[in-house]
């Protein structure tokens, strides 16, 4: 009998009085542009290296924010929020529960605002990010009978070598002070206390400012292209050549949650090859397959918002004696135990999907390799050998490079080597007089059972006809 997976993450997050109704989207791994200013891009930097997380877990946005879920070592739930203007992110925040009963007229969000800002830079793996942060003129900082600044250190000294994992922040309001208590199992209790003679708007401004101030002007990189050095039209290029040329600067992936008004219309333009059907919201893109062996099929889930729409991987498959089964196509993972099956087979037909958008904008929806190490090795003429710090370079540089090119992609040779995970992938880019590029991808599987290194060898020179 054949077991039905169906892999669902939940589309509304809510913590205390904030009920925020967010888009999930995948692998969402910012990038230094993504970031308002060097001190918030350094400061995510930071927070990220304290501790080894997982985050190939959902993340939803609005216009406003970014909610991005991790799991610690433990397996528990991290929960970040990144605030952003203009896709830009301007603040970053560790949420934290807390115990408290808020009267109508307390206002109190600007104070948990505050507060998870802090908890945020207190996980950080740099003592400079919360002193820049706690202005001891403005807040009360005490633990162990230690005040301000001596409290700060005494605080950063005996704090846990990973993050703190905080029991609910509780609320005391003495007179015209405002108090917060923090405990958690890792160390001592301590407090943050506001008199209101001060106003919490006006402390984030000035710790805004300061921030701006310690920034790169030149943040990010700008390069400035010469009239002379113009780069040629990626038409008169082979994909040797492009990726030669273009390899340093690959392409952005393009916002397009509130730009697309007709979904039908958007994947019919987008896959003019495919038959397009769908069910209430599942919608499936299906093609004979490649000389009757690789799949080109993809199926996806639409979500409607308000004023915007997400498109997710569909990730049921069937799974009979070790064997995958998605759509047309099958994935042989007999030489895997069942943990390992568990572990690797959540994030495959997104994997797949990911591929076989290639090409089209559709990718800009699916793309999930962000910050994953991975080595392009290019056979035409002469052998070249590329390396970025995010495989999803490449799959946007192939995207530019194959529009109006029909993707196949299959997964084979699931192994165990040396105690980890290794399988390989094929890829075939069809042009419409049949001319095809191949490349062969190879992925490594960590012991947390995630992806952590790619390696592409893609052969820009055949001519086969399919």
């Amino acid at each position: 009998m054949s077991n039905k997976f169906g892999f669902k993450f939940n589309k509304v997050f809510v913590i205390l009085i904030f009920s925020l109704i967010i888009v999930n989207s995948y692998g969402f791994e910012p990038k230094a542009i993504d970031f308002l200013n060097s001190y918030q891009y350094n400061l995510y930097r930071s927070w990220l290296s304290t501790e080894k997380l997982d985050s190939d877990l959902p993340a939803g946005f609005t216009s406003e924010k970014v909610v991005k879920s991790f799991l610690d070592k433990n397996d528990r739930e991290v929960n970040v929020e990144y605030d952003w203007q203009n896709w830009k992110i301007t603040s970053q925040r560790e949420m934290i529960p807390f115990l408290f009963y808020i009267d109508d007229d307390l206002m109190i969000g600007s104070y948990i605002n505050f507060i998870e800002r802090f908890v945020y830079r207190l996980n950080c793996n740099e003592i400079k990010f919360i002193s820049d942060f706690a202005d001891h003129t403005k807040i009360i900082l005490e633990y162990s009978g230690l005040i301000g600044e001596s409290a700060l250190s005494n605080i950063w000294e005996e704090r846990p070598s990973s993050r703190i994992n905080f029991h609910p922040v509780e609320l005391i309001s003495i007179a015209d002070t405002l108090k917060f208590k923090f405990t958690s199992d890792e160390m001592n209790e301590f407090t943050i206390s506001f008199p209101q003679v001060y106003n919490i708007n006006d402390i984030m401004s000035e710790i805004r400012n300061r921030e701006f101030v310690e920034s790169d002007a030149s943040f990010p990189p700008i390069i400035e292209q010469k009239e002379e050095e113009a780069k040629p039209q990626i038409e008169d290029l082979s994909l040797a050549e492009y990726i030669r040329i273009f390899f340093k600067t690959p392409p952005r992936r393009e916002l397009l949650h509130n730009k697309i008004k007709d979904i039908r219309s958007f994947f019919t333009q987008e896959f003019t090859n495919h038959t397009i059907s769908n069910e209430q919201n599942i919608w499936h893109l299906e093609i004979d397959k490649y000389e009757n062996n690789l799949d080109g099929d993809i199926s996806l889930e639409v979500v409607f918002g308000e004023d915007m729409l997400e498109i997710f991987s569909l990730n049921d498959f069937e799974l009979n004696e070790k064997k995958i089964k998605l759509g047309s196509d099958e994935i042989d993972l007999s030489n895997l135990s069942e943990s390992e099956i568990s572990g690797i087979a959540n994030y495959l037909p997104q994997l797949v999907y990911e591929h076989r958008a290639i090409g089209s904008k559709l990718l800009n929806f699916l793309l999930i390799h962000d910050e994953v190490p991975s080595t392009l090795v290019i056979y035409s003429d002469i052998r070249e050998l590329y390396e970025t710090d995010s495989y999803s370079d490449i799959l946007l540089l192939l995207n530019q490079y194959w529009q109006d090119r029909t993707v196949f992609f299959g997964i084979e040779n699931v192994k165990k080597i040396n105690g980890t995970i290794e399988f390989k992938g094929f890829l075939i880019a069809k042009s419409s007089d049949g001319s095809c590029n191949l490349a062969e991808i190879f992925f490594h599987v960590s012991k947390e059972y995630k992806i952590d290194i790619i390696m592409m060898i893609l052969h820009s020179n055949l001519d086969t006809k399919g």
